[in-house]
């Protein structure tokens, strides 16, 4: 039955990785990528993730009371949009051509030795080339292409010129224009200690499949609602929180975030019946590092080099409007988020 529980709980962030394992195998396209073309082309779920794991955690202020006990548990889901803008990217950077790439390169050279000379000197130094296609979020019948700007090489004493040209590569949008990056947690809240509640989220490790290795994930957050140090009664409740969230998928993905943020709200109804407003601001930061083996080919045979680089999400502020609906002990939230990228929560569960 726990089993069961955490499976389900994870439905949004499975179905995700799933779709990866569909298309391709994510480690398998970046190991066609040097490191500038890989950070352009998982730049979108950077801030995705990083925004996902901001969301969800406040659904009403905690309460001000300087001794209590309030417990919920829910299942929170969050969703954070692309734009038709993170479905492309263009950059420039080095790029290592591989052995097929470079003899498509060479086609126009009519001397086979010259030929594979000039092949085997390109497959050994990186080029500085212009790259474009779908980000990872991007269309899946669309490919990253690599211009080539031309260079003229030297094989036995003559000179030979490949020129300018585009190469397209096999690495395509994984996700196939994917409007949102979805993820979900559990999430257990109990207070007040002095108008404070602290928050969990926890996952333990999970075995998506054999490539792309297990996921986890934990979170931590604290909230403070001072109006109980206050002789006059505030209009609305208000409070303080600060959160912080590491997410691992295999040893492809380690994800970092953290957030600071204020709360506003207000109950209308009963104990029984009720619906609470609420909005909040919040200062946050993700981070993200991403690691995996580049697969080379070179004169002596194929190589592989290990990649790893640090990514930063865009999302500096987050403005928040949501509502929460309370029946007898079930209570229902929905929110969303206004940043650099757009954020929709949502949770489902049980207060006392």
């Amino acid at each position: 039955m726990k089993k069961t529980s955490l499976y389900l709980a994870l439905l949004f962030s499975i179905t995700i990785f799933s779709s990866l394992k569909a298309q391709n195998d994510l480690s398998s396209t970046l190991s066609r990528l040097s490191s500038g073309a890989a950070q352009a082309y998982v730049g979108p779920v950077v801030s995705a993730f990083g925004a996902d794991l901001n969301s969800g955690w406040v659904d009403r202020v905690t309460s001000s009371s300087m001794l209590g006990l309030n417990i919920q548990f829910k299942i929170v889901a969050m969703g954070t949009f692309f734009s038709t803008q993170n479905q492309t990217f263009s950059t420039s950077s080095a790029f290592r051509f591989n052995r097929d790439q470079a003899a498509t390169m060479t086609q126009s050279i009519v001397n086979p030795i010259a030929r594979n000379d000039i092949e085997n000197q390109i497959i050994s130094q990186d080029f500085t080339v212009g790259l474009s296609g779908p980000t990872i979020v991007g269309d899946k019948n669309q490919f990253v292409s690599v211009n080539f700007p031309g260079h003229t090489f030297t094989s036995y004493g003559q000179q030979y010129t490949v020129p300018t040209q585009d190469i397209v590569t096999q690495v395509n949008g994984l996700l196939g224009n994917l409007p949102a990056l979805p993820l979900a947690a559990p999430q257990l809240t109990v207070g007040t200690v002095y108008g404070t509640s602290v928050s969990l989220r926890y996952l333990p490790d999970i075995q998506l499949n054999s490539d792309l290795g297990k996921f986890s994930y934990f979170g931590f957050g604290i909230q403070h609602n001072p109006a109980g140090w206050f002789d006059v009664p505030l209009p609305v409740d208000f409070s303080v929180g600060f959160f912080v969230q590491n997410m691992k998928v295999g040893s492809v993905f380690t994800s970092h975030a953290t957030m600071v943020n204020i709360n506003a709200s207000k109950m209308f109804g009963t104990s029984f019946l009720n619906v609470t407003p609420y909005a909040g601001i919040g200062f946050e930061s993700s981070t993200i590092s991403v690691n995996y083996t580049q697969n080379i080919d070179s004169p002596a045979g194929p190589q592989q080099v290990n990649i790893s680089f640090d990514l930063k999400g865009e999302n500096k502020t987050r403005f928040t409007l949501g509502a929460s609906f309370g029946l007898g002990i079930i209570n229902l939230n929905v929110d969303y988020s206004l940043a650099s990228f757009n954020t929709l929560s949502a949770g489902l569960g049980f207060r006392i």
